[in-house]
């Protein structure tokens, strides 16, 4: 912690114990001490969380009203895809020029008829050039990628149920943890990472590879239960992992939970799955009070620098039963605006990307079959897996 930061922690401090001591003359000098610790403690956590949003946010992008007038998503065209039958492409980060993201889908049946699902494979894509494998599906297996205050790539791998970095240049993996009481975890799907480097996971069952034994994992329900064995963990920055109190406070969001992100101001835990979407109040890395957001199946999370938080979702409209939709929350929860995701069968995730950091990705993935029919997305065949994107007035974070 820098001097200059250290200064203005101080000034914070010393006002609020300067307004304690004005209207609480007869306070004693412990409970003083106690005020001003605790003071000290939350200007300490806001100057750090303020200095991991500056390499993201200019300078008052907090400031910045979002201006959705005449924003529409548009489908980037070959974007190439590894896997026949469903493809799902998810985890969207941007990093160094280029976005990077996962492909995930089903090999082919081999000799003896078994199909080794959801497998999956980074892409690298420079816009403008044509997307290249970065990592395949041998050694891949990702779903959500993110990166630490070090620049590191962290990823949720359900190809082996961990938490992992991958070293950019060598692409080495290093684990960083897979287990929980002696328990593979499920199929780890998206993550978000705190100013402080801890990573919270989401630990679905529903990605478990077709290879892998599920009575060795932590388990869970089939849609629809709450069975406990899907949870949400913490992982501290040395390494030590434990389920939040996420799923004991809305035990809904032990049914196949989803997108996670930190607020702005990292004060809030928003966390979404098939049940609807939640945000909790977080403080040293533990979530209470939670408060239900929106009642519609939630899969990926993103925010931009003015704090407004990206969900994506699906509700009813004039057009599809199934409209995917990106449905934009201010810092306070209200909706502000939804973009239209068109032609997709689901959509995914969220990141903001390119040079000013103001280009909106959205990812989606499609099953092209419904039965034995052609899966309709509206009044037309759905269009395969795919990126969108948009420029916006804001920046945005990478992941």
């Amino acid at each position: 912690m820098g001097t200059s930061t250290l200064g203005n922690i101080r000034s914070s401090i010393i006002t609020k114990i300067k307004v304690i001591a004005l209207s609480r003359q007869k306070l004693p000098l412990s409970l003083l001490f106690t005020s001003f610790m605790i003071n000290f403690v939350a200007a300490a956590h806001d100057e750090q969380v303020d200095t991991a949003n500056v390499k993201y946010c200019s300078t008052n992008s907090d400031q910045v009203q979002l201006d959705l007038s005449d924003v529409s998503l548009t489908r980037e065209q070959n974007i190439p895809l590894v896997y026949q039958g469903t493809n799902n492409v998810e985890g969207p980060l941007w990093h160094d020029g280029a976005l990077y993201y996962s492909n995930l889908g089903s090999h082919q049946p081999n000799e003896r008829g078994f199909i080794l699902s959801n497998q999956s494979t980074i892409w690298r894509w420079v816009p403008g050039t044509k997307p290249q494998v970065w990592l395949d599906d041998t050694l891949a297996g990702t779903n959500g990628l993110a990166i630490d205050s070090k620049d590191n790539l962290v990823a949720t791998r359900q190809l082996d149920g961990s938490i992992v970095y991958i070293d950019w240049q060598s692409k080495k993996i290093t684990p960083i943890v897979s287990h929980y009481e002696d328990k593979r975890f499920n199929s780890p799907n998206d993550l978000t990472i705190a100013d402080d480097n801890s990573i919270f996971f989401t630990d679905p069952n529903w990605n478990t590879p077709s290879n892998i034994d599920v009575t060795l994992t932590q388990g869970g329900g089939e849609p629809g239960s709450q069975v406990p064995g899907q949870r949400i963990y913490r992982v501290s920055a040395d390494g030590k992992v434990n389920p939040t109190l996420v799923t004991e406070l809305v035990p809904a969001l032990r049914d196949k939970p989803n997108g996670i992100t930190l607020s702005l101001d990292q004060k809030q835990l928003i966390v979404g799955g098939i049940a609807g979407l939640w945000a909790f109040e977080l403080k040293s890395g533990r979530v209470s009070k939670p408060k239900q957001i929106l009642n519609t199946p939630i899969d990926g999370l993103g925010k931009d620098c003015s704090g407004n938080i990206y969900v994506t979702t699906t509700r009813k409209s004039a057009t599809r039963n199934d409209d995917q939709l990106v449905v934009v929350l201010n810092k306070n929860y209200d909706e502000i605006g939804v973009l239209t995701v068109p032609g997709i069968h689901i959509v995914t995730n969220i990141a903001f990307g390119g040079e000013d950091g103001r280009t909106l990705y959205v990812t989606g993935l499609t099953d092209p079959l419904d039965g034995s029919k052609v899966r309709q997305c509206g009044d037309a065949a759905c269009l395969s897996a795919g990126i969108y994107s948009t420029r916006l007035n804001v920046q945005g974070f990478p992941y």
